[in-house]
């Protein structure tokens, strides 16, 4: 008789600990550019170079298809731009990303 009252005050402990944890999410943000001509050949190793806020981040080349990916630090934010030269032609642009919250707490 005394286990049982040992394993329901062990299991009512437990409970407890168990509903005491916090959930937290992480995220990573991912920047993926497809680069083509206007024919709609990919670009293929054409030189790409990210900034963040006007400091290079990241340079490399797109891959076969065209396609870039870059992993962001942090949570990303910040004022992005690139600069994509291949085939004897240059194109640039920008992202922002702020840290505007969504989602709900609970």
């Amino acid at each position: 008789m005394r286990w049982i009252s040992a394993l329901i005050i062990a299991a009512l402990l437990l409970a407890g600990a168990a509903s005491a944890h916090r959930m937290f999410v992480g995220q990573q943000i991912t920047v993926d550019l497809f680069v083509f001509y206007d024919d709609g050949t990919p670009a293929a190793n054409a030189e790409v170079k990210l900034y963040q806020d006007k400091e290079l981040f990241a340079e490399n080349v797109t891959d076969a298809t065209g396609r870039f990916t870059v992993a962001l630090p942090g949570n990303g934010t910040g004022n992005w731009s690139y600069e994509v030269v291949g085939g004897g032609h240059t194109e640039t642009g920008s992202i922002i990303i702020n840290n505007a919250l969504s989602g709900t707490s609970g």
